[in-house]
C-alpha cells in the first residue's frame, strides 16, 4: 500500500527542522510513497536536487497562506500531515496574520517533530540572562493543548533518549555519502601539512546582534576564550571555522585561524571528515552527529556559571584562573548558563540530556573548568589511544541508534494502526 504526505516545515529560522523534513521526504519516497513538502523559502538550498515533490512559500504571503494551504489539501488529498514541527509552523502561521487552526484538521491524521520530548522539558526555555520565552506565540495554554493532543509524535534521536523514548526514531541520514578528500580546501585556507586542525561551525543566528546585552557579550566572547585555549595547546594546533562571517582571532592565534564562508554539504563533509576535532558550543548541533559518524571526536563547551561579577564568576571557579582568564571574565561579564550558545536552553535541555547516552559518545567541558578544558583538548589532539576509544564510544552509539526505526517507518506504522 502506498500513502500521500503532506509535510509542512514553514519558519523563518528552522533550518534544522527543514533538513529533518527532507530527510523524511526522502525516506518516505524510497518507500514507494508520494506527496509534497512546502516549506519557507528560506529552505531553499536544502531542497536543490530533491527526489521529492516540493513547493516554497513565499514569506510575503501573509493571511493568504490559509487559501494556500486549503487548496494545497484539495489538491493532494494527503493520507498524513506531518508538521516540522507542530510550534515551529503555529508560531510562522500567527507571525502571517493567519490562524494556526488550518494545521488541525480531522480528515488527516497528523504526526508532529517533537524535537526535545516537551513532555519532560515543559514548554518554557531559558534565555540570556533572566529572560523566559514560551515555545508558543500568542495563547500560550490553546496552543500547548493542541500539540498535547495530537496522537503521533515522532522524536528524532540524536539527541533524544533512545531507550526511554517513546516513538523515538533514527535520525541519522542513511544516505550520507563517503566524502571526497579535502586537498583543496586546506590549501586554500592555507593548512599546512601536519597541522591539528580543529573544526569550529557557526550559523547566522549566532551572530546577530541580540537585544540582550549579556547575549551580545556571550556571542562576541566564547570564541575569544576558545581561541585562548587553542593557541595556548600548541604550535601545530590550527582553528578553522566555517561560517557567515569571520571573527578577530587571527592575532590571537598566531595566524592559525582561518575562516571559511558555508560550503556545499558534499564539501563541507570532506572537510570535517579531514578534522582533528569537532569543537562545538551547541550541545544539540547536527553537525555533531555527522562528525560521529566520519570518526571525528567531539568536544562540547557548555556553562552552567551565572555571575553578575567577578566575584561571583571567580568563587564558581573550579581552579584560580590564569591571568588570561581572569582578563577574559573582566571583558565578558556577565556570564549565564548555556547548553546551546549564545542564546541558554541549559535549564530546558537539562531533563534531556540526563541518563542519556548521547552524551556518553561525546566530550563535554565547561567553559570556565580551564585545567579540563587544555586536557581534554590536548587528550583528543595527541594522544591516539584516547582518541581510538573515543571514537569506539560514538560507534557504540551510532548503532543503538541506527536499530531504531526511521522517521518513515513511525510515519507508517501510525497510518497502519
Amino acid at each position: 500500500m502506498t500513502c500521500r504526505h503532506m509535510i509542512l516545515a514553514l519558519g523563518i529560522g528552522s533550518w534544522g527542522r527543514a533538513a529533518m523534513a527532507c530527510t523524511l521526504a526522502d525516506e518516505l519516497t524510497a518507500l514507494g510513497d508520494s506527496g509534497v513538502l512546502l516549506a519557507s523559502e528560506n529552505c531553499i538550498p536544502l531542497l536543490k536536487g530533491s527526489s521529492f515533490k516540493h513547493d516554497i512559500i513565499p514569506n510575503h504571503m501573509g493571511p493568504f497562506l490559509k487559501l494556500y494551504l486549503d487548496e494545497a489539501f484539495r489538491e493532494h488529498c494527503p493520507d498524513s500531515l506531518i508538521l516540522s514541527d507542530f510550534f515551529n509552523n503555529t508560531n510562522y502561521l500567527s507571525w502571517r496574520g493567519a490562524d494556526p487552526e488550518i494545521l488541525l484538521r480531522d480528515s488527516v491524521e497528523t504526526f508532529s517533530l517533537d524535537v526535545w520530548d516537551f513532555s519532560i522539558t515543559g514548554y518554557e526555555i531559558d534565555v540570556f540572562q533572566d529572560d523566559r520565552r514560551l515555545l508558543v506565540q500568542g495563547d500560550h495554554q490553546k496552543w500547548s493543548s493542541r500539540f498535547a493532543d495530537i496522537k503521533h509524535k515522532l522524536r528524532p534521536v540524536p539527541i533524544i533518549t533512545p531507550i526511554t523514548s517513546d516513538g523515538g526514531f533514527n535520525n541519522i541520514p542513511g544516505h550520507w555519502s563517503k566524502p571526497g578528500p579535502a586537498s583543496k580546501l586546506h590549501a586554500q585556507i592555507g593548512l599546512p601539512a601536519g597541522a591539528k586542525a580543529v573544526l569550529f561551525c557557526t550559523a547566522t543566528w549566532q551572530h546577530a546582534e541580540y537585544e540582550s546585552e549579556a547575549g551580545r557579550r556571550m556571542a562576541q566572547s566564547l570564541p575569544r576564550l576558545l581561541a585562548d585555549f587553542l593557541a595556548a595547546a600548541g604550535d601545530q594546533v590550527h582553528l578553522v571555522h566555517v561560517g557567515p562571517k569571520a571573527y578577530p582571532l587571527s592575532e590571537r592565534m598566531a595566524g592559525r585561524y582561518h575562516w571559511l564562508p558555508a560550503l556545499s554539504p558534499g564539501d563541507f563533509d570532506a572537510l570535517l571528515a579531514s578534522m582533528d576535532l569537532l569543537l562545538s558550543a551547541n550541545i544539540s548541533a547536527t553537525t555533531i552527529t555527522k562528525a560521529m559518524v566520519l570518526h571525528v571526536p567531539v568536544l562540547v563547551v557548555e556553562n552552567s556559571v551565572a555571575a553578575g561579577s567577578l566575584e561571583q564568576a571567580m568563587a564558581a571557579l573550579p581552579h584560580p584562573p590564569s591571568a588570561l582568564l581572569e582578563s577574559w571574565l573582566r571583558q565578558s561579564l556577565p556570564l549565564f548558563p548555556f547548553s546551546l550558545w549564545p542564546l541558554g536552553y541549559h535549564r530546558f535541555l537539562t531533563p534531556v540530556l540526563r541518563n542519556n547516552p548521547y552524551v556518553d559518545a561525546l566530550e563535554r567541558v565547561e567553559m570556565l573548568d580551564e585545567a579540563t578544558m587544555r586536557r581534554t583538548l590536548a587528550t583528543l589532539l595527541f594522544d591516539s589511544v584516547a582518541r581510538e576509544e573515543h571514537c569506539h564510544r560514538q560507534q557504540i552509539y551510532l548503532d543503538k541508534v541506527r536499530s531504531l526505526p526511521s522517521g518513515a517507518q513511525c510515519v507508517r506504522a501510525g497510518l497502519a494502526n
